[in-house]
This record gives C-alpha cells, sequence and structure tokens, in this order.
C-alpha cells in the first residue's frame, strides 16, 4: 500500500512535533540552548496546506535552485539552534548526530561564534552527498562549550 505524499508530510509534522516536544535540556548559569527547530526538505514539490508558515518554510529552503542536481544538493536536514547567553566570550555550538548508514557512529559539526549576541541562533545543515549517503539523521544532541567547558546541552529523546 503505497501513502499519499499528504500523509507523509502529516505523519513528517508529527515526527517532528513529537522530537520537538520530547527533546531534553540542561543548562546552568549564563548561556542556556532554547530550543532546536529541525527541518527535513525531501521533496521539490510544494505541498499543499493552508499553513502560510509551512508553505515559507519550504520555498525558503529550495530557493534559488535551478535544476534539479542543485535541488539534491539542498535536501536534508537543518536544523536552528536557539540559544542565549548573558556572557560575551567565544563560543562553540557542538552539534553531534547519528545516520542511519553509520549506525552508533557519532558525527560532528562544529561552528564557532566569535562574538555572541544576547540572543542568537546558529544554523547546522546535513545536506548533499553527506545526507544522501549516509541518510537520515537518527538522534542528535546540540551544546554550547565556552572555554573548554559544555555549558549548555540540547538532546533528542532517542540521543544516548
Amino acid at each position: 500500500m503505497t501513502l499519499s505524499p499528504k500523509i507523509h508530510f502529516v505523519l513528517f509534522l508529527l515526527g517532528a512535533a513529537l522530537l520537538a516536544t520530547a527533546c531534553t535540556t540542561t543548562d546552568s548559569g549564563p548561556v542556556a540552548i532554547t530550543k532546536v527547530n529541525p527541518y527535513h526538505l525531501t521533496e521539490s514539490k510544494l505541498v499543499k496546506t493552508e499553513d502560510e508558515m509551512i508553505k515559507f518554510e519550504h520555498r525558503r529552503h529550495i530557493y534559488g535552485n535551478v535544476d534539479a542536481a542543485d535541488l539534491r544538493e539542498h535536501k536534508g536536514y537543518y536544523y536552528t539552534v536557539f540559544w542565549n547567553s548573558k556572557n560575551k566570550a567565544p563560543a562553540t555550538v557542538r552539534f553531534d548526530y547519528r545516520q542511519g548508514a553509520t549506525g552508533p557512529e557519532i558525527h560532528t559539526k562544529e561552528i564557532q561564534v566569535s562574538d555572541p549576541k544576547r540572543r542568537n541562533a546558529t544554523r547546522v545543515e546535513i545536506v548533499g552527498t553527506e545526507y544522501q549517503k549516509l541518510g537520515r539523521v537518527t538522534q542528535w544532541k546540540a551544546s554550547i562549550i565556552e572555554n573548554g567547558t559544555v555549558v549548555a546541552e540540547y538532546k533528542s529523546f532517542l540521543w544516548k
């Protein structure tokens, strides 16, 4: 039995909502991760929905794609880590994750933030060849590191 694209999209939204609500956070003091916003771009066609926010998010990720090769390079996972900092110290946003094809192997992306503001948003992308070869992201953990010490953490409920 084949499911329609609408049903696939609704199931994806339900899964994303479950992940977002089932995440855990630990923070201590002046730095805190307030949320991690996941987005999974899989289709080039715009999903039929009345919600303008969903339409905008999809259009934003496919903007500028000229052909199928461009779209293939943009398909994948996008995570936006929202975090607050009362410090002005440089920080590193570390995103650890596991993917379907590599099982328990942990992949890491680090983004240096030399001049953090009071409110920050850092974007992490797992797209293109990395997404095509290694598959879906199964679990993840976002951390803020200052002076070599983890000062805030936010993880999916599947993270171990």
